[in-house]
């Protein structure tokens, strides 16, 4: 399996933004420069920094010297719990040039860190230090306001600032204050941002044999909106100098929203935040990361998996030809089964495998998950060690079975619920599934079965394959007994009549004639069986099953059927119902509760109950109208109900509420 962390090793082809990075970071003409590096959660920004922090360390003037570069490397979001940002940042990066001054520099680098330590604990008493010094220190919001802001707004921002930056003035002239940041007080002290910010820049400038300072600045879309302005104050005030440059890592939506959150009372003339505005000042350069399209994320699982089953040599023959493939611009799969018997000879059983499975559900795997590499990395990840966890238990399941199970878990979870509700009702191989898999692959639903009920007869010259097309012709025959039956036809036909579904049902192999039980075990990560569900008699469980089914009239027949169920098999199978609808109460089992206790009276007193005992933020609302216009309003309970729901904060539900209890008055309804 694959470890979550950034990289060094470049499996997704950023070669291109690795050199748009290097190149920016070493034109000596663009510094001071701050550098965006913009990308959604799991794109691969921490990666790619690494990367071209290694690539920066390799520029040296002979084998026994240090890089010309000196890479410091930061994340605000370990501090923010215990630690002043800024002066964090600030001792992180004197630190690393601690480390390369000369003697003669090492007094000055002191007397910098004294400051910044100082600053930490005068700050906690004196405030923000971004008012630290009056104008020059004043908030960095400021630079992002748009010249056409309402002039009452920018009067009374200037007013704040001012009146803060005054007061920063009488705090350093408290003796304290000065002590603080001072030390011991000499006419050498540092005392003021200005005066620290012209200091760094004399130490970077005399580092012997540096073309650089290089910052690279992690997770800052993981920290609080105080902590993100915080450190686009520090490098703005303190540290942005000549031959320095910082590269910030962030998902530019996070960053811009904790901007906003962190100036609430600023705003553009159309009522915008400033968060985009503030971006846009504070980064000279953005180098945005795309999604992965489908090809390339295709060749990035499977470079996963060539990882996994190849030597450390084998590995890097197949790095270096896809590197290759790369550069030469080919936009197509840069590396798959056929590549790699071309570039080895002889492949690894495994990987073989591996490839082949990973190829079968590429499609729908690469476009459900964006392109984004960590979540295509958990994904085969989970699938692995639920492959592990079984054989630990003797129990052999087939890897691209149970990939393609994970596939409808992981994008279409109400999908997977129905087919693991049909697995309940039928142990052994599924006949809904097999009768959706013959649908699907006759290309057409609207097709009618023949008089056995198959829908996917082949010709009669027609010949199966021994493998595969085998077991299609035997998954359409067992679909048969399905169509027989029409309620339960209608509900197959519907559910393989999805695009997604149907996509999902052509996909190798065919699972119709398979025993799944085994394999939604280890499958399976948000379902339960629940306790009342498996005490179900196999015929109760068929209508619990039926009775959340999508199909209106499927499910109107078995809410009849359970009400003229005995009433001790009618209480396990409403107590069955409520168990999966305290559980998850936006799936299919609201609407079958509502139905239910409209049709079934008797039951009304237990679902209410339930529905009661649902946080109110977790009612469907594109379901609540229905108990309004289903149940019995005048009943107490009834009554209980919506008034909660009506009196609630959950938004939306307020209105659905009222809004159909409105109608109902005057529809002149019970």
């Amino acid at each position: 399996m694959w470890a979550d962390n950034e990289t060094e090793v470049d499996l997704l082809g950023f070669d291109f933004l690795v050199d748009t990075l290097f190149v920016a970071l070493t034109e000596p003409r663009l510094l001071p420069l701050t550098v965006g590096l913009l990308g959604d959660w799991g794109s691969g920004k921490s990666s790619l920094m690494r990367i071209t922090r290694q690539e920066l360390l390799k520029i040296r003037d002979d084998d026994e010297s240090p890089s010309r570069y000196v890479c410091v490397e930061f994340s605000p979001w370990q501090y923010e719990d215990y630690d002043d940002v800024k002066v964090a940042l600030m001792t992180t990066v004197l630190d690393a040039i601690g480390a390369r001054a000369g003697r003669d520099q090492q007094e000055q680098v002191t007397r910098l860190r004294r400051f910044a330590q100082g600053l930490g604990r005068w700050g906690r008493r004196g405030g923000r230090v971004a008012v630290s010094t009056a104008q020059a220190a004043a908030p960095l919001a400021l630079l992002a306001i748009d010249p056409s802001m309402a002039p009452q707004v920018l009067d009374v921002t200037k007013a704040g600032v001012n009146a803060a930056a005054s007061e920063a003035n009488k705090l350093l002239e408290d003796p304290k204050a000065k002590q603080a940041v001072s030390g011991n007080g000499t006419a050498e002290a540092i005392t003021d941002a200005g005066r620290f910010r012209a200091e760094f820049a004399k130490v970077v400038s005399m580092l012997e044999a540096v073309d650089a300072v290089v910052v690279f600045i992690d997770d800052l879309d993981r920290c609080l909106p105080e902590t993100v302005v915080d450190t686009f104050e520090a490098i703005r005030l303190f540290l942005n100098t000549p031959k320095t440059a910082y590269v910030l890592a962030a998902n530019q939506a996070v960053v811009e929203s904790a901007i906003d959150s962190r100036y609430p009372q600023l705003q553009r003339p159309d009522g915008a935040g400033i968060g985009a505005d503030y971006l846009e000042k504070m980064l000279q350069l953005k180098v945005a990361i795309p999604p992965l399209s489908a090809p390339e994320a295709d060749t990035y699982v499977n470079l996963l998996l060539a990882e996994l089953r190849l030597d450390d040599e084998q590995f890097a023959k197949v790095l270096a030809e896809t590197r290759r493939r790369r550069e030469a611009g080919n936009l197509q799969v840069a590396f798959n089964v056929g590549m790699a018997g071309a570039i080895l000879g002889d492949v690894p059983p495994d990987l073989v495998r591996d490839l082949n499975w990973a190829a079968s559900i590429a499609e729908v795997l690469g476009g459900g998950l964006r392109g984004n590499p960590r979540q295509l990395k958990r994904f085969l990840n989970n699938l692995l060690l639920k492959h592990r966890s079984a054989q630990r238990r003797r129990i052999a399941l087939d890897l691209p079975v149970l990939a393609k199970l994970m596939v409808l878990e992981e994008q279409h979870f109400s999908d997977f619920q129905r087919l693991f509700d049909w697995q309940l009702t039928s142990p052994g191989p599924i006949p809904e599934l097999a009768a959706a898999e013959s649908i699907a692959r006759a290309g057409s639903t609207t097709s009618e079965p023949d008089d056995e009920g198959d829908t996917s007869r082949p010709d009669e010259g027609e010949t199966a394959d021994e493998s595969s097309g085998a077991r299609r012709a035997s998954a359409a025959k067992r679909g048969r007994r399905v169509a027989q039956q029409p309620q339960v036809a209608e509900e197959v036909r519907t559910w393989a009549d999805k695009t997604h579904v149907r996509a999902w049902l052509r996909l190798e192999p065919p699972l119709g004639e398979l025993d799944l039980g085994p394999y939604f075990t280890y499958s399976r990560d948000k379902l339960a069986f629940g306790v009342a569900v498996t005490r179900l008699l196999p015929h109760l469980q068929e209508l619990l099953a039926r009775v959340q089914t999508e199909v209106a009239g499927v499910r109107r027949l078995a809410c009849d059927e359970i009400g003229k169920l005995p009433d001790d098999e009618r209480v396990q199978l409403v107590e069955a119902l409520v168990e999966v609808l305290t559980r998850r109460p936006g799936g299919p089992a609201f609407l079958a509760a509502i139905e239910l206790a409209e049709r079934a009276p008797d039951t009304l007193s237990a679902i209410c109950d339930a529905l009661m005992r649902i946080p109110p933020e977790a009612v469907p609302r594109g379901q609540a109208g229905n108990a309004v216009l289903r149940l019995p309003v005048e009943n107490p309970m009834v009554s209980a109900l919506l008034d909660r729901w009506e009196n609630s904060d959950a938004p939306g539900l307020k209105g659905v509420i009222g809004a159909a209890r409105q109608a109902q008055r005057r529809g002149g309804r019970r």
